[in-house]
């Protein structure tokens, strides 16, 4: 079971902590945090005389998540010296400015992001925070509350992406540097034509392919050996040059170019009737790249992807 996480309101970037223990800003107990489930839509088909149906596509639906929790304050040894029996007013004004930070954080207009551990889930609150309406639930010693969240993406993200460089220079010298009669290496550039690509989440994912020209490359080429998948940049990339492909899925998806430190839209290089937004597998992905001019050891690529559960083993 999980045993705490942060809530964070990213217009806001105010955040507080839902825990099990006295140190948390809110606390919840067994049974009120409900991370849902994650609903599949299976489209089918048939022919006379089959049994049963085939499936043509699956879709994966979205997730809500409902927390049910607890306003409350604990007076540490200074206060209750200072307010001894009198200490419920000064209680009640703390648990309603606990109550103003909640009705801050939880927008419906606002995107909400909840971290667990390395991962994160992010979505919009369905509506306003829904506090106790009888004495038992709502009074000066505490208040219960209630609120979800509909996560239009119901993956759970990892928070440090994983990266991976194709290419590139590596430093070949070290402080204090003492440097021998035949001479030192200063440093040695590392070409990996071929490399593995490894995600650890358990769906397939969109990322982000970074090509770098450190001199005239021509119509570079990224191959996902694992898949078939591939694309070329039709174009002809001097040094300094950057493009940057995403392939996340969503409004984020496309490419740019970086020229001189201006940001070009570079869709007029991209080969819509062949090239692929290359996706990567749970597990090892073997990506390969190329360029027409044959002069790979002048590209960098790195590859950005940011690993997606299903679900946490915590749950």
């Amino acid at each position: 079971m999980i045993q705490e996480f942060i809530l964070k309101n990213l217009s806001t970037l105010e955040e507080v902590k839902f825990g099990q223990d006295l140190d948390c800003d809110y606390i919840y107990e067994s049974g009120g945090l409900d991370w849902g489930n994650i609903p599949g839509t299976h489209n089918t088909y048939n022919y006379p005389g089959q049994i049963g149906d085939s499936i043509s596509s699956s879709k994966i639906n979205n997730r809500d998540i409902t927390i049910q929790a607890y306003s409350y304050y604990v007076l540490n040894e200074d206060e209750r010296e200072e307010f001894g029996r009198n200490w419920i007013p000064y209680a009640y004004d703390k648990i309603k400015e606990k109550k103003e930070v909640l009705n801050r954080l939880i927008n419906p207009l606002d995107y909400i992001r909840i971290t667990v551990g390395d991962y994160y889930i992010e979505g919009k609150p369905e509506a306003t925070v829904q506090y106790g309406v009888t004495e038992e639930d709502n009074n000066v010693f505490f208040c219960k509350f209630m609120f979800s969240i509909f996560c239009a993406d119901p993956m759970f993200k990892k928070i440090t992406q994983t990266v991976t460089v194709l290419s590139g220079d590596f430093g070949g010298f070290f402080f204090p540097l003492s440097v021998p009669e035949s001479g030192y290496r200063f440093g040695v550039r590392k070409n990996y034509l071929k490399l593995d690509v490894k995600n650890e989440g358990n769906s397939e994912i969109g990322g982000k392919i970074i090509i770098t020209a450190k001199g005239a490359i021509n119509h570079p080429t990224i191959l996902n050996e694992s898949n078939g998948e591939s694309f070329t940049i039709n174009k002809d990339l001097v040094e300094g040059e950057q493009v940057i492909v995403n392939t996340i899925d969503g409004a984020g998806r496309g490419i740019i170019g970086i020229l001189n430190g201006v940001t070009y839209s570079y869709l007029q290089y991209w080969l819509f009737n062949s090239n692929n937004w290359i996706k990567f597998k749970p597990g090892i992905s073997v990506i390969s790249y190329s360029c027409t001019n044959h002069e790979e050891n002048l590209m960098d690529v790195k590859i950005e992807i940011n690993p997606a559960k299903f679900g946490l083993e915590e749950m």
